[in-house]
Order: structure tokens, then C-alpha cells, then sequence
């Protein structure tokens, strides 16, 4: 059994629609949802124990830290993945990069997304990854987070996606075109996940926690 865990619904909507009876790529899946910033964990972990996944991928999207990286790009977080799943991703090239992943309290503004790419030397920021990877070494289990990139280190998130009044047209505007584009990611997110969950769950039992 793999679990998927995301922290919205709507990151995993057209993934949702492509597992039959609990199948997904050939293997039977369970989805689960974290919370933004981790403030569903207490579910994911009761999830955890009523299932037993042998491996967990974490996923969902995060924002560059890293200038070359576009939305879109699927990405692997070389700190909260197993040594031996990196190893398998590498040698069949399923990511478009991997690096570092940093987990922060807030979204994070194009400054931000700057100040960590000198300071932490990281390739991509989001508010889950820690939480989710203290639960699988608590749980001894084996974990995988690979997320696509929904913004590039020099965009900023529009406003009304992280709670914030709209002051005009621009706004709207920007907000339309942002939506747009993950509608459409998250069309590609499923077909990266396809091929990554085909690939993994048969050796799912021989991995090791990490």
C-alpha cells in the first residue's frame, strides 16, 4: 500500500479521477490530506495507522527557490527522501531537478523565496514537507517528496490566494491567470505521479526508512 498525502483536495483533483477501486498506476493507494502547514497532521497519522503504507509520497506543489526552475518543473527534496528512493530516481531520471526543500510558517514572497536561495542554498520552499517527513521517522517509514513548481523564484503568489483583500482589477486579473496555471499543472502533476507511483510500488516492500 502507498499513501499520497497532499495538503489540499484540490492538489490532487485530477489525480483523484485517474484510481479505479483504489488502484492508481497499477498500485492500490491511499490519498490523505495534511492541511496548509501541516495542520492536519493528527489525520494523516491516524490514516497512517488505520492503513500501514509501506511508502508515503509527499507531494503537491511548492515555490522555487532557485532561478532556473519553471512552474512545472517536477522536483525531488533530496532531505526529506530515502537515500535509497533518491538512487532509484536518479538512474531512471524521473525529476526535473533535486535539491533541498525548506519548510516555512508563510507563504513565501519572491523575497523571501531570494533570501533562501543564499542563505539555505535550497532549490524549493513549502509549509508541509518537515511535518510530514517527522512523521514518517517517527512511524518508520519509508518517504518520498517530489512536488512541481507552481511559482518561479521571482513571482509572488497573488494576493487572494493567501487571504488578502483585492484592491483592483490587476489583482483579479493576476488572480485569473494564477489559477489558470494550476488548473493546469495539476493535470501534469497527476501524469508525473503516474509514471513515479507505476515505478516505485513494486519495490515499496524492500525500501528502507529514511
Amino acid at each position: 500500500m502507498l499513501m499520497l498525502v497532499f495538503a489540499l483536495p484540490e492538489e490532487a483533483r485530477a489525480l483523484r479521477r485517474r484510481i479505479r477501486r483504489g488502484v492508481f498506476a497499477g498500485q492500490e493507494v491511499s490519498l490523505s490530506y495534511v492541511g496548509i502547514g501541516g495542520a492536519a497532521i493528527d489525520q494523516v497519522e491516524r490514516a497512517v495507522e488505520l492503513v500501514k503504507p509501506q511508502l508515503i509520497i509527499s507531494s503537491g506543489f511548492a515555490g522555487a527557490t532557485r532561478s532556473l526552475l519553471e512552474p512545472g518543473d517536477f522536483v525531488l527534496s533530496t532531505n526529506y527522501t530515502a537515500p535509497d528512493i533518491r538512487q532509484i530516481l536518479d538512474r531512471q531520471k524521473f525529476v526535473d531537478a533535486s535539491g533541498s526543500f525548506v519548510q516555512v510558517k508563510e507563504v513565501a514572497s519572491m523575497s523571501d523565496k531570494w533570501s533562501l536561495n543564499h542563505s539555505a542554498r535550497s532549490m524549493a520552499v513549502d509549509m508541509e514537507s518537515e511535518i510530514i517527513a517527522d512523521l514518517c521517522r517517527r512511524k518508520q517509514i519509508s518517504l518520498v517528496t517530489a512536488r512541481m513548481i507552481s511559482d518561479a523564484i521571482d513571482e509572488t503568489i497573488p494576493g487572494i490566494f493567501v487571504g488578502k483583500k483585492v484592491a483592483g482589477l490587476k489583482d483579479l486579473s493576476d488572480a485569473a491567470v494564477f489559477a489558470a496555471r494550476m488548473l493546469r499543472l495539476t493535470g501534469k502533476l497527476a501524469d508525473r505521479l503516474e509514471a513515479l507511483v507505476g515505478t516505485l510500488g513494486s519495490t515499496a516492500g524492500t525500501m528502507k526508512p529514511g
